[in-house]
Order: C-alpha cells, then sequence, then structure tokens
C-alpha cells in the first residue's frame, strides 16, 4: 500500500513539471511574438497561460500589455478590474486600470479613480506611484497636482520639489520651475550644489535663462546668499557681467567671503576670454584685500589678463591674422600696467613658480611686443641657466629659437632646440616642435637627407598641430627630392619669408611658379607662397586675383582650400568688408566639404553675422 502511494505521487509530481515546463515553453513563444510585434498571435497564448495559473502576476501583467498593445482596452479593463475585486489595495493596479481608461479616451474616469483611491491615503509613496505613472503617460499636469498634494502631507520635502521643477521644466514653464528650486533652497541651503547643477542644465535655453533671472531677482538675493549666488551665475550665463561683479561684491561684503567667489568670478571671465571685465574684477580683489594668502595669483592673473586684453586690441594694427606678419612692436608704455606686475612678482618671489612665470611674460613682452631683444634675452636666459626643470624651460627655449631665427641666426636657434630635446621634463609637443624646427633649419642650408629623417619621426609620431607643417614639408621633400635647386631655391623663398623679407620671398616663389620644369607640387605650394607673401606686403588685390585664377583654373589643387580661406581674411581684416568675408566662408564650406578649415569657417561667419547685426 506504502509502495502504491509513493509511485501515485512520483507520477502525480511529473505530471507536474511537465506542465510547468510546458506553460514556460508556452510563455517563451509568446514573448517571441512579442518580440517581433505579432501581438495578435502572443495574445491567444498569454490568455491561455494566464487562464491556467490566474494568480501568476507575469501572465496577467504579459496579458494586459498584449491587450494595451492592441488596443483592445475593454479586455484590458475587465481584466484588471477582476484582478482588483480580489487586490482592492493594490496600488500597481488602480495605476494598470487607470492608464488603460486614459488611453481609451477617458482621463476623466482614470484620474477620478486615483483621486477615489488616495482619499483615505496619508503616504507620500503612494502619490509618487501614480505621479510616476501619469509621467509615463505624459499626463504631467496630473503629475504636478498629485506631487503638490503629496508636499502638503510631508510638509516640506523637497525631493519633491525636484520632481515639480523637473516636470514645470519639460512643459517649458520655466517660472514656476524656478520658484520651485527657490522653495527648496530656502527648506534647505545644502540642497544648493543640487539645485544649481539642475539650474544650469535647463538654463542652457536662452528662453529659460531670462525667466530664471526674473524670477531669482525677485527673491532677494542680495540677502539670501543660495539665490544671490545663482542669479550671480545666471548673470554670467546671459553675458550681464557688471550685474553679476555688483552682486558678488555685495554677497562678498556681506558674507565675508573674503573674495574667494570674486577670484571664481573673474578666473571664469578669463576662461570665456573676456579679459577686460577678468582684469577689472582681479583689480577690485587686489585693492580690498592687500593681505589675502592668494595676492600673488590675483597680481599675476591681473597682469595677464591685461596683457591678453591689450594683445586682442593690437591685433589687427599687429597683423597677426597673417600666415607670415610683418614685425611691428609698440612703446613699453602701453604695456606697463602688466610689466609692472610681472616685474613685482618677479623680484619678490625670484624663486617661486609664479616668480618664473612673471619673468616669462617679461620675456614674452620685451621680445615680441616691445622689440627690446636684450631685455628679453636677460630674462629668457635668466630661466634657461637657472630652472631647468621649471615648465617654462622649454617654452623660453622656443621664444629665444624663434627670435634667433627672426634674425638669421640658424645655428643658434637650433642650440635652444637641442636643449629642448634634452630636457627630461619636455613634453612630447615641444619636443615635436623642437624636431620640425631642427627640420626646417636643415632645409634652409639645403641638408634635405637630415631634414627627412627627422620628419619621419614627426609625421609618425605625431598628433599635435605642427604634424600639419610637418606633412607640407616632408610631401615637398619627397615630390622634388632629386630635384635640389629647386628645393634649395623654395628654400631660400621660405627663409626669406621668416625673416620678413617678403619682396625677395614673392620674387623666388613668382620665379618658381612661372618656370614650366618646376615639380607639380612645388608649383602648388610656391603659388600659395606667393599669395601668402603678397598678403605680408598689404598687396590684398593682387593677392586676391591670384586666389581667384587659381580656384578657377585647379580647384582640385591640393593647397585651394587654404588659399579659399586666405581670400576669406583678406576681406575681413585686410579690406575690412564683413559681407564679402562671409561670402568667402561660405564659398569654402561650399566647395571643401572635407577641408580642415570649416570649424573656422563657421565661427567667423557666426561672429561676423553677429557683428553686422
Amino acid at each position: 500500500m506504502k509502495f502504491n502511494l509513493i509511485v501515485i505521487l512520483l507520477i502525480l509530481a511529473e505530471a507536474n513539471f511537465s506542465q510547468q515546463g510546458d506553460l514556460q515553453n508556452r510563455f517563451m513563444l509568446a514573448q517571441s511574438y512579442e518580440q517581433i510585434g505579432e501581438y495578435v498571435k502572443a495574445k491567444p497564448i498569454y490568455e491561455e497561460l494566464y487562464k491556467a495559473q490566474p494568480n501568476n502576476f507575469t501572465f496577467f501583467q504579459s496579458l494586459n500589455k498584449c491587450y494595451i498593445q492592441l488596443k483592445e482596452y475593454n479586455n484590458s479593463s475587465f481584466l484588471i478590474q477582476q484582478k482588483l475585486s480580489v487586490e482592492k489595495d493594490n496600488i500597481s493596479l488602480v495605476g494598470m486600470l487607470g492608464t488603460t481608461l486614459y488611453l481609451n479616451g477617458d482621463e476623466k474616469r482614470a484620474f477620478q479613480l486615483w483621486d477615489d483611491y488616495l482619499k483615505n491615503k496619508n503616504d507620500i509613496i503612494s502619490y509618487r506611484t501614480l505621479a510616476n505613472t501619469a509621467i509615463e503617460l505624459r499626463a504631467f499636469d496630473k503629475a504636478i497636482d498629485l506631487l503638490h498634494r503629496a508636499k502638503l502631507i510631508s510638509g516640506k520635502d523637497f525631493y519633491l520639489g525636484y520632481d515639480l521643477a523637473n516636470l514645470y521644466a519639460l512643459k517649458m514653464d520655466y517660472k514656476k520651475c524656478a520658484e520651485e528650486f527657490i522653495t527648496i533652497l530656502r527648506v534647505d541651503y545644502k540642497q544648493f550644489p543640487s539645485v544649481e547643477s539642475r539650474i544650469f542644465t535647463y538654463a542652457a535655453r536662452s528662453e529659460a535663462l531670462n525667466v530664471f533671472i526674473n524670477v531669482f531677482e525677485d527673491e532677494q538675493p542680495e540677502q539670501f546668499p543660495a539665490i544671490g549666488n545663482i542669479l550671480a551665475k545666471l548673470y554670467t550665463a546671459s553675458r550681464r557681467y557688471e550685474k553679476a561683479f555688483s552682486l558678488y561684491k555685495t554677497l562678498d561684503n556681506k558674507e565675508q567671503y573674503k573674495g574667494n567667489d570674486l577670484f571664481a568670478f573673474a578666473a571664469q571671465l578669463s576662461l570665456e576670454k573676456e579679459y577686460a571685465s577678468a582684469a577689472e574684477v582681479f583689480s577690485y580683489l587686489l585693492k580690498k584685500y592687500p593681505d589675502a594668502p592668494f595676492q600673488l595669483q590675483i597680481k599675476l592673473n591681473l597682469a595677464k589678463n591685461s596683457e591678453a586684453r591689450l594683445e586682442i586690441e593690437t591685433a589687427d594694427s599687429a597683423q597677426l591674422w597673417k600666415t607670415f606678419p610683418s614685425k611691428k612692436y609698440f612703446h613699453e608704455k602701453l604695456y606697463e600696467e602688466p610689466l609692472s606686475i610681472y616685474r613685482e612678482v618677479a623680484e619678490k618671489n625670484p624663486f617661486s613658480k609664479q616668480g618664473v612665470e612673471a619673468i616669462f611674460h617679461l620675456g614674452y613682452l620685451y621680445g615680441r611686443k616691445i622689440g627690446d631683444a636684450k631685455e628679453s634675452e636677460k630674462s629668457f636666459n635668466n630661466i634657461i641657466s637657472n630652472f631647468l626643470f621649471s615648465g617654462f624651460y622649454t617654452d623660453a627655449c622656443l621664444v629665444m629659437a624663434a627670435m634667433q631665427l627672426q634674425q638669421g641666426n640658424i645655428n643658434k636657434a637650433s642650440s635652444f632646440y637641442d636643449k629642448i630635446l634634452s630636457n627630461p621634463r619636455a613634453n612630447d609637443e615641444n619636443k615635436n616642435k623642437a624636431k620640425f624646427w631642427k627640420a626646417k633649419m636643415a632645409f634652409f642650408r639645403g641638408d634635405f637627407t637630415e631634414s627627412n629623417k627627422l620628419l619621419r619621426q614627426l609625421v609618425s609620431a605625431s598628433g599635435d598641430n605642427i604634424s600639419n607643417d610637418a606633412l607640407e614639408l616632408s610631401f615637398l621633400l619627397t615630390s622634388a627630392f632629386n630635384d635640389s635647386l629647386t628645393l634649395v631655391k623654395f628654400a631660400e623663398g621660405d627663409f626669406a619669408l621668416l625673416v620678413n623679407q617678403f619682396d625677395k620671398a614673392g620674387k623666388t616663389f613668382s620665379s618658381l611658379v612661372k618656370t614650366e620644369q618646376t615639380p607639380f607640387l612645388i608649383k602648388q605650394l610656391a603659388e600659395l607662397r606667393l599669395i601668402e607673401s603678397d598678403i605680408s606686403l598689404d598687396r590684398y588685390q593682387q593677392a586676391l586675383d591670384q586666389v581667384d585664377s587659381l580656384l578657377k583654373r585647379d580647384e582640385k589643387n591640393i593647397f585651394a582650400d587654404k588659399a579659399n580661406l586666405l581670400a576669406a581674411k583678406i576681406y575681413r581684416y585686410g579690406l575690412k568688408n564683413p559681407a564679402k568675408a562671409i561670402e568667402e566662408y561660405q564659398n569654402l564650406l561650399l566647395r571643401f566639404p572635407d577641408s580642415l578649415y570649416l570649424d573656422e569657417a563657421r565661427e567667423a561667419i557666426n561672429k561676423l553675422r553677429n557683428k553686422i547685426s
């Protein structure tokens, strides 16, 4: 008898396992149909599965999803109501039924269902759960209503404020979005970093930025630091620098920030290349906090921003836009402010990082801007002799080498490049610059084998900006390696450009262009150099005629896009004709869709259009 009972139990268990296995296989088949969008085929299988196991929530959920996809909302509603009759307090089922009613166009019944369920509920979780369901349906107004009610129950749950702010932003109601953030800040000042982060995510949209500013201005920003700090940053984002500066000063006085926020503001202005505004803030800090621990950095930043401002103001007159600008120097008095600060920092802190930086800037200004080679070399030699491991050592060597080249002293220039290559702290970019210029000097000397050797190292290893110049020279050498006389002549023209002998360079390149035997690539590059020579001599119309001739005759010329770019720059900077400049930049975009200069052209078009408007 006992044996027969065991046999019966084993048979029943096997049948149960067999049924379970069959149900699982059927479920996987239905899922496969669902995944390929065959809901009509999946539906009868899910119905069969649910009938077999009505308490299996996975089968129930899958069947309801299938009804929804087939828009069989009545079937979905009946299915969920059956379940709700047993599980009356199941919020998931309430949410699902509301979803079905909403999708069936009965929004009023859906929301009434949720409201009736919440009548006797005082827990935030129920409200948030149904609000999330409303958000999934993109019923943002209902979600906002539910979250506001939950907020009243909680008293001051600022996390609900984040949800509400996000919903208002989705609706583009930036005023209410800003108001939610202000409420959060007033409840808990520690929420400042999170609020700031989210505000500037939304404020990236110009229409939101102005609304945020208007709301924050009405909330006593001078009395409430969290609101004031964000408003100051909003002013900065909208380029209202004077307002930002004024508010930062007020907050600094009231809250005793000791200049920290003002310093960060000035640094931000400097990063955005608002050098005049940055210098004004650093100047204010210098006067207000004469004993500040970071006063040295304030002084250095003031000088650097003052220098950068002058660089921009004198850029056109110095013709820095040209490939080979003629050297023009300025009176020392123009740079009086940065020079005096650099001298003070260098004299009082000769062995500090800031002191070495100040020495470098003194050398740069005297050499490149004022034209006092003796004073410049004094500063750079100080760094080269005494600060081998400073980050400014290689920079000093590079500038000294460039100055020697400008004077035609190839051997002296080479010695400075050797110093860079032997310096263990020199980075790859500066080493690549040194190798390139040593290759260029070998080219000037007619040592094309040595030049090629150095260039091969660069082209294969360099990923920085110098690699384009290296490729250009490498192509030049490769295309005419056996025609040394032509290469020597081209090198003479290139060296003449380097030392500002533009007329001599122009004649040399013109001769190469007119000579039929000149190798193809050398002739193309010589034509570009001829255009650049004329630009250096302010022969703008002559240069434009050459560009026009080149583009009409040979748009496939590998330097044609560069020639087009030069034409745009002539109109922009040389002839001061922004409309024609825009036209040429647009021609560049149309003619050369794969050009390396596309980003530069687009940026120039935007700047010129803004200037015209």
